[in-house]
């Protein structure tokens, strides 16, 4: 009966293709043994006929009852509610063709196919009181119409068991492999929700790797203004206060003291200048950005980092240099994120007075790139200053970025 693979079928689809292709089989299988059992059914009629046999017309009536009822059951795919029904007229049918005519011998055959259907669709002991209420029915009719009535109950009683074992044994598979397909759905959902949580921790990691990049970019930067702040009011005031003392002094002195006194004045203010020399390069964006550069690609252990910088950048304003800083960092980020990239390369470059960018990898790329909130304020900071953002996922991912 079709009926009792219903939840088979419904599952297989979740299970591996090995499993597909066997449960596919079982279902040929189950379709097979059911048209079997209707032309069982059939067949009892119809050697009737062949053989020239005179029933009487009630027999006849079950019969034709029986055949559409038999083909429904056996071929249609129901709910197990409304194949446990069927079970009942069926049975009722099944008697009737014994007691109605006991003495033909291929009577009892739908009580094998009712026997068959109860293994398959109920519990064991269930099923055997199936076997069981048919074998007391066919004991009855054989023992009050026949003489051979104890010869047909325990041929048909052993047909009828056997029947039943095959049902169970069909009954046992199609639960084990919803089981299976439960299983494996379960491991699919877990696998999917460990996937999930890799690349949560991964996010995580890269955007911990952006934090500690920038909390350093910002403790140097705060450094380098402190120290050129210290030398500026310090140093530089002090110095300036001497050589300002050591001019007043010069007016002042005789002749022999004059000359050691400017001396002094012109050592004064050759310090004074050097002082804001030195105060001048630690503010100076271009080294800045190189150092910030240089440190943002020594602290990624993957991708390796290729790094270039020129020589002759120019000189560059705090936006300028802070636009070029994130660009950069962005662009590491992604590689560290979704390149799967073992190399970046990086070059930094000054062409006809501007400033280029130009970064690849060797990762995977991508087919079609969809811009997200990291490439949306790359493009909106370069765009800003005037520059333009040039982005291709082929063969590996590549930016460029040029600046007025």
């Amino acid at each position: 009966m079709t009926s009792g693979t219903g939840g088979r079928g419904r599952a297989a689809p979740r299970l591996a293709t090995v499993t597909e292709s066997v449960a596919s089989g079982h279902a040929a299988l189950d379709r097979t043994a059911g048209v079997a059992g209707l032309l069982a059914y059939a067949m009892i009629g119809l050697l009737v006929v062949l053989v020239g046999d005179d029933l009487t017309p009630a027999w006849w009536a079950v019969w034709a009852v029986g055949l559409p009822l038999y083909a429904i059951a056996l071929l249609v795919d129901l709910p197990r509610r409304t194949a446990l029904t069927l079970l009942v007229p069926m049975a009722l049918v099944a008697a009737a063709i014994v007691v109605l005519e006991p003495g033909y011998g291929f009577g009892a055959v739908p009580m094998v196919i009712v026997a068959a259907c109860a293994g398959l669709m109920m519990p064991l002991g269930p099923a055997l009181g199936v076997v069981a209420a048919q074998s007391l029915v066919l004991l009855w009719a054989g023992l009050t119409q026949t003489r051979d009535g104890l010869v047909t109950v325990v041929f048909y009683g052993a047909l009828q068991v056997f029947a039943v074992m095959t049902g169970q044994i069909a009954r046992r598979e199609a639960a084990a492999g919803q089981a299976l397909a439960a299983a494996n759905a379960d491991l699919r959902r877990t696998h999917d929700e460990l996937r999930s949580a890799m690349t949560a921790l991964e996010q995580a990691h890269a955007e911990l790797e952006d934090a500690q990049l920038r909390l350093a970019q910002t403790s140097r930067a705060d450094e380098r203004l402190r120290i050129s702040r210290d030398l500026h009011d310090l140093v530089g005031h002090q110095l300036s206060a001497l050589a300002v003392n050591l001019e007043a002094a010069a007016h002042l002195v005789d002749d022999r003291a004059r000359e050691p006194v400017e001396q002094a004045r012109r050592l004064a203010k050759e310090l004074l200048a050097d002082v804001r020399r030195v105060v001048g390069q630690l503010r100076e964006p271009v080294t800045g950005l190189r150092l910030a550069l240089q440190d943002m690609a020594a602290a990624i252990p993957r991708p390796a980092v290729h790094l270039t910088v020129a020589d002759d950048l120019p000189d560059l304003d705090d936006e300028t240099s802070e636009a070029v800083v994130r660009c950069v960092q962005e662009i590491l980020t992604n590689a560290v994120r979704h390149s799967r990239a073992e190399n970046v390369w990086l070059d930094v470059t000054s062409p006809a007075g501007g400033l280029v960018v130009a970064a690849r990898d060797d990762g995977r790329g991508a087919a079609q790139i969809v811009p997200g909130y990291g490439l949306t304020g790359m493009r909106e900071r370069v765009h800003a200053l005037g520059g333009q953002l040039e982005v291709d996922g082929s063969h590996g991912f590549r930016v460029r970025v040029v600046l007025p």
